[in-house]
């Protein structure tokens, strides 16, 4: 009585335990408590939130406010130099002074001027491909989560079928030597199924981490929001278009940088003009002269004119045009090889059967295996290909939705569509 006793009030213990760190759990995200999006009220709310609350864009958003203080920095004016000289001797004394303003002939300030323009247009470009790679990561995240709940609740009622089973053989008074072997042939199956329990609790974990970091929501406010099985596939041209994705738009940016400093070498062939007033007073005994006039100095360029400098930029300029069109040829290609995979993956699934369509059957099987008709094996292997067919459906519609947006990349309109 006194050992049965104390495993009540053992087992009374680990409830109350379990109840106290799911409750801890719960106080973990309270909303409004930290950083995070309103609550959201469909699948593109979640996305457009982590385009503006994801780490990585955050980071170039600050880089985007740097550069567009650059342009301050390049139209500053030189600052004028003032130089004196003052010699005595005796009763004789001589002052010099000099007061000159640097005029930057060739148009210095105006090269820098378009070259803090073209960083900061860069920058941009750059934000644009990181907000563009978050989205899509997030979309196939989106589903790639719902998949896992799913899968999840198909690996329960795996388990609960094969709990159900091994009871029901365990309940027999004396097992033949095909039932033992059933029995532990379910056992075993019993055991790998909570293996793969596990594993997808790993994902789901992993995947509620990154939405908590990139929108600050909680599964439970998001649950209802995740996108369902695409019934219908957008068609998409096969035609070969020339890339414009934000990979080539931040190449175009960093050529047109290229193109500034080239003009900025191009100006800095021109010498610095230095001009300004300039004073003189000779004082011998009582006599003091006074002299005004004006100093100028310009540097002579007759051995170089910044001939180097301008064929290390030029050459830089050719490169990155190069660059460009390498990259638009390869991104074609890809976006051709994308087509085909994202026409045949849909076309499978289209043609697949429907998932309520396998739970049906498979129920019929169950129903079938506990009134005796149907042999261990063959309910054993049903349990595995009911679950196999679950996971390769949804690496096919992950691969299909992978292509999509891939596509949508090459043309341009990630940003824009919606899902």
């Amino acid at each position: 009585m006194a050992i049965l006793l104390g495993s009540f009030m053992l087992i009374l213990s680990f409830s109350a335990l379990s109840q106290s760190a799911h409750l801890e759990e719960k106080k973990e995200h309270i909303h409004g408590t930290h950083e995070e999006c309103e609550l959201p009220k469909s699948s593109n709310d979640i996305i457009e939130c982590a385009l503006i609350m994801h780490p990585e864009v955050k980071k170039s958003l600050l880089n985007s406010e740097t550069a567009s203080t650059y342009l301050e920095q390049a139209s500053q004016v030189p600052n004028p130099s003032l130089s004196t000289r003052y010699l005595e001797k005796g009763d004789s004394s001589e002052l010099e002074a000099n007061l000159s303003f640097i005029v930057e002939l060739g148009s210095k300030r105006d090269s820098r001027k378009k070259h803090a323009n073209a960083l900061r247009k860069k920058a941009d470009k750059e934000t644009l491909e990181v907000k563009g790679r978050v989205k899509k990561n997030t979309i196939l995240k989106l589903y790639r989560l719902r998949q896992v709940l799913e899968e999840g609740a198909t690996l329960v009622q795996k388990l609960n079928a094969f709990k159900k089973v091994i009871k029901q053989l365990e309940s027999l008074p004396r097992l033949t030597a095909e039932q033992e072997t059933a029995q532990v042939l379910f056992q075993i199956a019993y055991e790998e199924a909570k293996i793969e329990q596990s594993i997808i609790f790993e994902e789901q974990k992993e995947l509620e981490h990154y939405f908590h970091i990139t929108t600050g929501h909680s599964l439970d406010e998001m649950k209802k929001y995740l996108p369902a099985v695409k019934k219908s596939w957008p068609s998409i041209s096969s035609q070969v278009k020339e890339s414009s994705s934000a990979k080539v738009l931040k190449l175009q940016s960093m050529g047109e940088v290229m193109k500034q400093q080239f003009e900025i070498q191009k100006s800095n062939a021109w010498p610095d003009l230095k001009i300004g007033p300039s004073i003189n007073i000779e004082k011998d005994e009582n006599i003091e002269n006074k002299m005004v006039g004006i100093n100028i100095e310009l540097p002579l360029p007759l051995f170089q004119q910044n001939d180097g400098a301008k064929r290390v930029a030029q050459s830089r300029v050719r490169e990155m045009k190069q660059i460009i069109k390498l990259t638009q040829k390869e991104e074609s290609h890809e976006r051709f090889e994308q087509v085909q995979v994202y026409k045949a993956v849909t076309e499978t699934l289209k043609k697949t059967i429907k998932r309520s369509t396998v739970y049906q059957k498979h129920k019929k099987i169950e129903d079938f295996y506990l009134r005796g008709v149907v042999t261990s094996s063959v309910f054993l292997d049903s349990l595995k290909q009911k679950f196999s067919y679950l996971r390769i459906r949804n690496e096919r519609e992950i691969k299909a939705l992978d292509a999509l947006w891939s596509i949508y990349n090459f043309d341009g309109r990630l940003l824009q569509e919606k899902i």
